[in-house]
């Protein structure tokens, strides 16, 4: 809600669809620290000022064409990541996979690669859909090894200056199209997986807009999605681990910082069949990969903190020795945890929900302790006890012996809302009658 980019860009409940230029963008912070910035990957910030560049922008212009204001304010207007600070690639809009960019397709025309493909699928009902091939061309033809490659390159570009540096790499994987290289799909063809102990939950029997995430399918359907998307996922632990490889040769590894995190998880038949990700806040899509190395730091453990996806933000900061301003900030350093085991973590913490398709649902989610509390503005609230209920199948919203908790949560959801400036704060207290109106008969 900070940003405006409450959903995917150029969709409904989105306020803005191109990232602005500001002084305090990551970017142009560690610029003006004296950083020198490298980008690749998957932008999905915005599409640019050349709107006819990429496919989603033809799209946008074809529906401007037959009348629609969706982008008007946009045109000739529009971020990459080389406008605001970052040496690198510039990848418009979502990418889809980055299987069909300029840059892909001249990096194996460069090298003599024919990308080649088996098995084809694909799946479209209901909004969700589910696409993939089994790569039979090799690793080195995959959009993946692209990436690494463009990051190697661009790393060391900026590691031969005499300025400190970032990289961000971003993969657009393991979410669908999982487009899998065979030599990694073979470990898991025709294994049997088994259901979700959440799957055999009723189809409607969660507030409407859940019905959203679901393309009615069988666990079949599933089963299969889940050996692509685990040898997707090997694959990528493979490709990222000759990143970091290329780090340790270079002998940049031992004295940086590295933040290794994904932006969500996939529901993948979870609840009776959700498929892909929004309109839900259970565990399979909130919670996520979080790893962080720093400089002189051996072996690893586990830290149970209370963090999220706005930390990364004040944690880069923090490691770059810079102060990150109250007025901009919305998370928290996690280097503390890393570095001082027992720092006291914060009460809760929030997460933000409008969806990510043509339809708003808005929801918010506190997690405090082992209580996890979501509030749906269009449907029924729940609340989960993941301690002793780690599927979320018991939703104790209407359980009498619960209601000084839900009430408890519900104030405390309110208090993160007013701290971070959530525009729907006052709203959330006239529903409940909390805050200003708690005195109200």
């Amino acid at each position: 809600s900070r940003t405006g980019m409450c959903t995917n860009i150029y969709n409904a409940g989105c306020e803005t669809n191109e990232l602005a230029d500001r002084p305090f963008l990551l970017s142009r912070r560690l610029e003006a620290a004296g950083y020198a910035c490298g980008y690749t990957g998957k932008w999905h910030l915005g599409l640019g000022k050349d709107k006819a560049s990429s496919f989603e922008g033809r799209k946008l212009l074809k529906r401007m064409e037959r009348g629609d204001m969706c982008g008007d304010a946009y045109l000739g207007y529009g971020t990459l990541p080389t406008d605001v600070g970052f040496t690198g690639d510039d990848f418009p809009g979502h990418g889809d996979g980055g299987w069909e960019t300029p840059q892909f397709e001249a990096y194996l025309k460069a090298r003599g690669l024919t990308l080649k493909m088996e098995d084809k699928y694909g799946h479209d009902l209901e909004g969700y859909h589910s696409r993939g091939a089994i790569i039979t061309s090799g690793i080195e033809t995959t959009v993946e090894h692209f990436l690494v490659e463009r990051a190697i390159s661009i790393v060391d570009a900026l590691s031969s200056g005499s300025a400190p540096f970032f990289m961000s790499l971003n993969f657009w994987g393991p979410h669908e199209p999982y487009y899998v290289p065979k030599e990694y799909y073979e470990k898991y063809r025709g294994m049997k997986i088994d259901p979700w102990e959440s799957f055999a939950a009723p189809h409607r029997a969660t507030p409407g807009h859940r019905v959203l995430a679901r393309p009615l399918q069988d666990w079949a359907f599933f089963e299969e999605n889940l050996r692509r998307y685990y040898a997707y996922i090997e694959y990528m632990d493979y490709e990222i681990g000759r990143f970091i490889a290329h780090l340790r040769e270079k002998v940049l590894y031992d004295d940086g910082v590295v933040l290794f995190t994904a932006d969500h998880g996939d529901s993948q038949g979870c609840h009776g069949g959700l498929e892909n990700k929004a309109y839900h806040m259970y565990e399979e899509t909130v919670k996520i990969p979080m790893m962080v190395k720093v400089p002189g730091g051996t072996g690893g453990r586990l830290c149970d903190a209370l963090v999220g996806t706005c930390d990364v933000y004040a944690t880069i900061l923090d490691a770059a020795g810079l102060h990150d301003p109250a007025e901009h900030q919305c998370g928290e350093s996690m280097l503390p945890y890393v570095e001082k085991p027992d720092t006291q973590g914060r009460r809760g913490i929030m997460t933000e929900g409008v969806g990510a398709f043509p339809v708003i649902a808005t929801q918010r989610m506190y997690r405090e302790g082992a209580y996890k509390y979501i509030f749906n503005f269009a449907g029924t609230d729940e609340l989960y006890d993941l301690a002793r209920d780690p599927h979320e199948l018991k939703n104790l919203a209407d359980d009498a012996a619960q209601a000084d908790t839900l009430s408890l949560l519900r104030m405390h959801m309110y208090e993160n809302m007013l701290a971070h400036g959530d525009p729907c704060a006052s709203m959330f207290a006239k529903i409940y009658l909390i805050g200003p109106y708690a005195d109200i008969p």
